[in-house]
């Protein structure tokens, strides 16, 4: 970005004046008469555009070579960034021909993602749109839907422990497929944002400095389904298993789900509002439910014990499969935890931006 000077004049009794740099003049195509429209930013910038030029916007389509994916998986995390990155046609071509699996690679990875289609295929070339209008999708809507799916995915998993309901953990690990389908395209808005303010304006996103916040909370959110996946997944194992969990254990873990549905409910709740009280609550509840988990971790391994004295001879694989997996579902909610913990950090900040009757701020003089 290339930055110049110019030296402010006054011109009559009241107008001051600064010429406009030769180069964007003739790049834009300006000539004496043309209108301008002037935009005062947030941050005291001032940015100057010629009148239409929103209309005459570049569209640039994204050409991939298949036949140089070769990495595992290239191809997907390629077509994934490419729609991050905003482009609204991408041409993936192969000048040998699609492999099958190549073809299914790129339709399973467009499922994924909102708005793609294919519209055009052929021997050596697969033409790709998005049809998504950025415009309807505010950011905290896709972020308050991803908070209820993996608040639900959380719930679910837990029941279908107590209910032993191996179809309702299956459930559950189709619905993280939603959660990232929407996580993909929060980071694209959050982009999209950066390169047009009047995209950014309605997705709601008030600051530059909200970018960079939302662009976390959408990671936290996203890592909070793939915590969520892992619950499930450890539910199954359990229920694979032929060990039986104790009532006093199943208490103490419902009891731990519960303490983490609260804290993880209060943060976000904390984080739609900008609620500096209730984001300060959520960090005191955290330290609380890792007391709590330690207790849970205690009594998870007395029952255990238990168990075995029950059934007598050597230990049994199937039991240790099944305390294996429920500590790791512990781990898998103290890392929920954690991570509310910086969903209230991000809120804290936010909400100390504007000033308020808790902090407001004064000019000082200049220093001589």
């Amino acid at each position: 970005m290339k930055v110049e000077t110019r030296k402010v004049q006054q011109v009559g009794h009241s107008t001051l004046m600064v010429s406009l740099p030769k180069e964007w003049v003739i790049a834009t195509g300006l000539s004496q008469g043309d209108i301008l429209t002037l935009q005062q930013d947030d941050d005291g910038s001032l940015h100057i555009l010629p009148v239409g030029v929103s209309e005459k916007r570049e569209i640039v389509k994204s050409i991939v070579d298949a036949d140089k994916c070769e990495g595992h998986s290239l191809l997907t995390r390629i077509i994934t960034g490419i729609y991050i990155l905003g482009y609204e046609t991408l041409e993936i071509t192969s000048k040998k021909g699609f492999e099958s699996d190549q073809l299914a690679e790129i339709r399973q990875s467009i499922q994924r993602l909102t708005g793609m289609s294919i519209v055009e295929q052929g021997m050596n070339h697969v033409v790709i749109k998005n049809f998504v209008d950025p415009t309807r999708f505010p950011t905290n809507g896709l972020l308050r839907r991803i908070y209820i799916i993996t608040s639900w995915m959380q719930e679910a998993s837990i029941q279908a422990l107590k209910e032993r309901r191996k179809s309702l953990a299956n459930e559950v690990l189709h619905m993280e497929n939603e959660v990232d389908r929407i996580y993909w395209l929060v980071v694209r808005q959050m982009l999209l944002a950066v390169k047009d303010k009047h995209v950014a304006k309605m997705i709601g996103i008030e600051s530059p400095l909200n970018i960079v916040g939302d662009r976390t909370i959408a990671k936290v959110l996203e890592k909070i389904g793939d915590l969520s996946e892992n619950v499930a997944t450890e539910v199954l194992t359990i229920l694979d298993s032929d060990y039986t969990i104790e009532k006093p254990v199943l208490d103490e873990l419902d009891n731990v789900y519960k303490l983490v549905h609260d804290v993880y409910d209060t943060a976000t709740k904390a984080f739609f509002a900008v609620d500096i009280h209730r984001s300060n609550e959520t960090l005191e509840k955290v330290e609380n439910v890792k007391a709590a988990q330690k207790q849970v971790i205690d009594t998870i391994l007395s029952g255990f014990r238990s168990s075995l004295e029950k059934r007598g001879g050597p230990v049994i694989y199937e039991s240790v499969d099944a305390y294996v997996a429920l500590r790791a579902m512990l781990w898998s909610f103290s890392q929920i935890v954690e991570y509310c913990g910086t969903i209230a950090e991000i809120t804290l900040n936010r909400a100390l931006e504007k000033p308020s009757d808790l902090c407001h701020f004064e000019r000082l003089p200049s220093a001589e």
